[in-house]
C-alpha cells in the first residue's frame, strides 16, 4: 500500500488497507476507516475534501474514489465549480470490483454497488447499483 498526502488517517480497530492500493488525503482532508472496514488491492483513493468508509464495509480490487474534479471551473455566467465533495460510504456496503465514486455521493447502509459501475450520485440504502451511470437495478436485505 502506498499511503501519501498530508491529511489525516483514522483507522478503527480491524480496518484495512490492502497491498498495493494507493491512497491520497490532501491538506485538510480525512479519511476515516471504521471497524473491519476494508480498501482492497489495487485500489485508487483521492481525498481532497473527505471520504469515510463505515464499519465492515468492502471495497473490492481495482475500485476508484474520487471526492475531486482536480481543477477548478469558472463559467462564462460566473458560476464556479465545486471541485471536491465528501464521499460516505454507510456501514457494511459492498463496493464492487473497477467500480468508481465521484464526489459528494452518499452509499447507503447495506448497499451495493457492481463492478465497473460509476456512482455520480446518492445509493439507497439496501439496493444495488449497475451502470455508467449507475441506477438502482435491485434490493438487497444482505451479503456476504
Amino acid at each position: 500500500m502506498r499511503l501519501t498526502g498530508d491529511g489525516q488517517y483514522r483507522l478503527a480497530s480491524g480496518s484495512l488497507i490492502r497491498e498495493h492500493a494507493r491512497v491520497y488525503v490532501g491538506p485538510g482532508a480525512t479519511l476515516s476507516l471504521g471497524t473491519a472496514a476494508v480498501i482492497g488491492i489495487r485500489n485508487t483513493v483521492n481525498v481532497e475534501a473527505g471520504l469515510t468508509i463505515g464499519a465492515r464495509s468492502e471495497l473490492s480490487w481495482d475500485v476508484e474514489i474520487m471526492d475531486t474534479d482536480f481543477h477548478d471551473l469558472t463559467f462564462a455566467d460566473g458560476r464556479r465549480h465545486r471541485r471536491s465533495a465528501e464521499i460516505v460510504i454507510g456501514e457494511h456496503a459492498l463496493i464492487g470490483a473497477r467500480a468508481v465514486l465521484l464526489k459528494g455521493v452518499v452509499v447507503g447502509d447495506g448497499a451495493i454497488v457492481a463492478a465497473g459501475a460509476v456512482v455520480t450520485k446518492d445509493v439507497p440504502p439496501g439496493t444495488v447499483v449497475a451502470g455508467n451511470p449507475a441506477a438502482v437495478v435491485g434490493r438487497v436485505t444482505g451479503w456476504r
